[in-house]
């Protein structure tokens, strides 16, 4: 069986286009990984490699819908035929919440977000993690969030959709092992990005994109299965799991999003 490479050198990111996305595109750039990036926007997409190609990195961008699994698999099959893949990083994400008159988040809303967030990051493990069973490593991480541990009001199917993430990077991460992968979950708090700046709410301990891409890469490199950062915060939701349902409502309230 192969030994996983010290230190990588192509990394995939999904998301890449802006936010903590193109913060782990640059944080990778800069220790000269070649890379592999997809996101929704070409436009932003070639942004984020124009910055990363000042640290000079090798950048290759692709514009992608995860939520369909054949154009998912023929990009990553496509990368592996360049360069296997050490990292794929599944981080991409999409939001939404309840209507302003007061009528709960359509159908539509929620699907997006599972299918997105969920979905998608099902679509890269069953696309890549093959390739990496073949030769007996490589890493992947699946982004998920605090609210996959504890989900606010304001956010039901987001916090479904990382949930799951969670439940799917667990299962995953105990077959994969036998062959060498590993699978990292980690659950980040709140941080400073373009989605998390939509809606207004009380964000303690928020993190810039940059120190929170320091953290995941990190992770990652340490082979932490479940990585839920900041500390305090994570520490304050798995206390406040074993509260009833009735005080975690009550407390919660200062964390739904704030309407004009």
């Amino acid at each position: 069986m192969h030994r996983e490479r010290k230190n990588p050198r192509n990394i995939a990111v999904t998301g890449a286009s802006s936010g903590l996305g193109r913060a782990l595109a640059m944080h990778y750039a800069k220790e000269g990984a070649r890379l592999f990036l997809t996101g929704r926007n070409m436009a932003r997409l070639q942004e984020t490699r124009l910055a990363c190609e000042q640290a000079a990195s090798d950048v290759h961008v692709s514009a992608l819908d995860l939520r369909e699994p054949a154009p998912v698999k023929k990009w990553i099959d496509e990368i592996e035929r360049q360069s296997p893949i050490d990292v794929l990083i599944a981080n991409a994400g999409v939001t939404g919440t309840h209507e302003r008159n007061g009528a709960i988040e359509t159908a539509e809303t929620a699907q997006l977000q599972i299918a997105t967030n969920l979905g998608g990051a099902v679509n890269l493990v069953t696309s890549a993690a093959p390739h990496m069973q073949a030769r007996g490593c490589g890493t992947i991480v699946l982004v998920s969030s605090l609210a996959g541990l504890q989900p606010i009001a304001d956010g039901p199917a987001y916090g479904a959709s990382k949930a799951g993430i969670i439940a799917y990077g667990e299962a995953m991460r105990q077959y994969l092992a036998d062959y060498g992968v590993f699978l990292s979950v980690v659950c980040p708090g709140y941080i400073k990005t373009p989605m998390a700046d939509q809606y207004k709410s009380w964000r303690p301990l928020e993190l810039t994109a940059e120190r929170a891409a320091e953290k995941i890469a990190r992770a990652a490199d340490r082979r932490r299965a479940l990585y839920a950062f900041p500390f305090a915060l994570a520490l304050s939701i798995r206390l406040g799991l074993l509260l009833p349902w009735q005080l975690r409502k009550n407390a919660s309230r200062k964390f739904n999003y704030i309407r004009d």
